[in-house]
């Protein structure tokens, strides 16, 4: 073997481990609430009784009806292991399964030399697997315990009511013409208030990157923009000019709102998933203080004392 291929089978080996870690980690962990997956690793409980293990295992395949795409020194590849890995590298754009098949076996000769050193006994190492075990069953119980929670239908309601209280009611058409001192501004006011056309003045004078459109802005809600622009915005009605120039960092502003309707606000369907995530997370940390007002708890951190704001320059004068 070659320095190149030496160093194309080290680079596969070090990306396959990341992602087969990643593969582990992602069946370590199911989903709440998601059915298992047809390519999914055989589970504890559906392995066969003896009898039919070996029969099944003649045959090339499990009582799941997981199959074994390859063996590495007696040691089986089950083809539920190569599609998990496939559906992996299909996000980048990688699909060809002997390649994939391939990656695996280089893997698992890696493993297998893997489990001939003493890396499992190392402090570090079994420290890594019981905080994998720890965030496994972690994760799993707080994803089932969130599940558990009923959401109602007046809470979705409720929650949205809420939602959209907060969200814009209008949204706006404006125009605006930018210029870099208040004089300026005032006197583009005075040329409109003369009957001057606001998109031509604001082709010829505006600095701001809308000027090449006549100012204009298009429809947006006011929250989108800087609060000295929204809330001047938010004052004026339907083809009204702005009769201050007004402040913003990036200069003086003269507005035109063209017109005023009402925002299309989401509906609760919509936002119903969102909701009711947002509603389950809140009874789990209610569930939460609940259990830590019986948990016996001590907290044997000193205190750390707070500390004094430093004193300016005028103060220690």
């Amino acid at each position: 073997m070659n320095f190149k291929k030496k160093t194309l089978l080290t680079s596969s080996l070090l990306s396959l481990a990341i992602a087969s870690s990643a593969l582990i980690a992602k069946e370590e962990a199911p989903q709440a609430n998601s059915a298992p997956q047809a390519n999914s690793a055989p589970q504890a409980n559906s392995a066969p009784q003896a009898a039919t293990a070996k029969a099944a295992e003649t045959a090339g395949a499990t009582a799941s009806g997981d199959t074994v795409v390859a063996t590495v020194n007696g040691d089986k590849i089950m083809k539920s292991t190569l599609d998990g890995y496939l559906s992996m590298l299909k996000r980048s754009g990688r699909s060809d399964p002997q390649a994939a098949l391939d990656d695996l076996v280089a893997t698992e000769i890696a493993l297998q030399e893997a489990k001939k050193s003493d890396i499992l006994k190392r402090p570090d190492v079994q420290k890594q697997i019981a905080d994998f075990k720890r965030n496994v069953l972690l994760t799993t119980w707080t994803k089932e315990k969130v599940g558990e929670f009923k959401i109602s239908d007046d809470e979705i309601k409720k929650a949205y009511d809420e939602r959209v209280a907060k969200l814009a009611s209008k949204e706006y058409n404006a125009r605006h013409i930018l210029l870099k001192t208040e004089d300026e501004a005032k006197a583009v006011i005075k040329e409109l208030e003369g009957g001057a056309d606001f998109a031509k003045l604001a082709k010829e004078k505006s600095t701001g990157p809308s000027a090449s459109n006549g100012g204009s802005l298009g429809w947006f809600k006011a929250q989108t923009m800087v609060p000295a622009f929204a809330n001047a915005v938010k004052a004026m009605k339907k083809g009204e000019i702005s009769k201050e120039p007004v402040k913003t960092q990036f200069g003086y502003h003269v507005i035109k709102v063209e017109d005023v309707r009402d925002a299309k606000l989401p509906t609760m369907e919509s936002l119903k998933p969102q909701l009711e995530r947002m509603l389950a997370q809140k009874k789990m940390l209610a569930y939460m203080e609940e259990l830590k007002k019986t948990a016996d708890i001590k907290i044997m951190l000193p205190e750390q004392k707070k500390q004094e704001p430093a004193k300016t320059g005028e103060q220690e004068k």
